[in-house]
């Protein structure tokens, strides 16, 4: 989209210590692609596409979608994007962002999974008041931001405000897709989500496959063959993928000992604990702290 305002954010390498332009922008309007873009087009960012007012209908891969005012629509890197055809009082905005902005956001994954997964067909909502309200107002808040900042700390606040917009996006979706799981999703997906909100609640006491099919009132075999079906990975996959994540949240945003870790997260013992975190990060739980910290932001 060639936008009538377009602001860059420049991220800092830590690395090379200079700035590039390739991390966040956000287009006001949308008028012509060509100045910008030349489509078709494969996307490698995450979209996040708002109308305001009047309508947009976007071409992408095999399918044809319509946003109409208060609605939103999120595309994810890999979609092959066609065409668009605004309407003569279409007013929006669209904030793409580099896919390594959402490196903290990574335990949201399976939520992100569950949404895509049920919103595959046509993966725009309609926004009530209050939900509008704030896209708009994290767009401001980001658009402010970005013209005025260039210092490390920031870069960390449009960090929190990018994840932040996204975030509100996803519950969005995640709440629409409670309430409509049981009613519309296929009993395999409504079993897939049911099981990702079982190991939400569970997995820092539970880590058994068997644990969650009990709770889930089918058998492990059942639950592995339909959460592999579904998502590419095994249900014991998807749980050591939570208890992996919350670990290293735990070894990098707490004080707590590592013995104090392996409790919390009820392993048996430290010994059990630290190699079961080496077996699935690479290194155990002290030497990734250290490199952690060593390594700062």
């Amino acid at each position: 989209m060639n936008p009538i305002s377009r602001t860059d954010i420049m991220q800092l390498n830590a690395e090379t210590k200079e700035w590039n332009n390739s991390y966040l922008t956000i287009f006001d309007s949308a008028e012509s692609v060509d100045a910008e873009f030349s489509l078709p087009l494969k996307n490698h960012t995450v979209l996040l596409i708002v109308c305001i007012n009047g309508t947009l209908d976007i071409d992408y891969d095999m399918t044809s979608v319509r946003l109409v005012k208060q609605s939103i629509m999120v595309l994810l890197p890999g979609h092959l994007v066609r065409n668009y055809f605004p309407s003569a009082d279409f007013k929006g905005f669209m904030i793409s962002s580099a896919i390594s902005n959402f490196a903290n956001m990574m335990p949201l994954m399976s939520r992100i999974l569950v949404c895509l997964n049920h919103y595959k067909e046509n993966p725009i909502i309609q926004l009530d008041e209050e939900e509008f309200a704030n896209q708009v107002l994290f767009r401001d808040l980001l658009q402010h931001k970005l013209a005025r900042s260039k210092e490390h700390f920031d870069f960390l606040v449009i960090n929190k405000l990018c994840e932040g917009i996204f975030c509100e996006t996803l519950n969005c979706y995640s709440k629409r897709v409670h309430y409509a799981v049981n009613a519309q999703c296929s009993r395999g997906d409504a079993l897939f989500y049911k099981f990702i909100l079982e190991i939400e609640n569970g997995f820092k006491e539970q880590r058994s496959v068997s644990y969650y099919a009990d709770k889930l009132c089918v058998s492990p075999k059942h639950l592995s063959s339909v959460v592999k079906d579904i998502s590419g990975h095994t249900a014991g996959e998807w749980i050591d993928y939570y208890v992996v994540n919350e670990i290293k949240r735990l070894l990098v945003s707490t004080d707590l000992s590592i013995q104090e870790i392996s409790c919390k997260m009820h392993f048996v013992n430290q010994s059990f604990f630290g190699k079961y975190f080496k077996s699935h990060a690479g290194v155990s739980p002290r030497d990734f702290r250290n490199k952690s910290l060593m390594s700062g932001f």
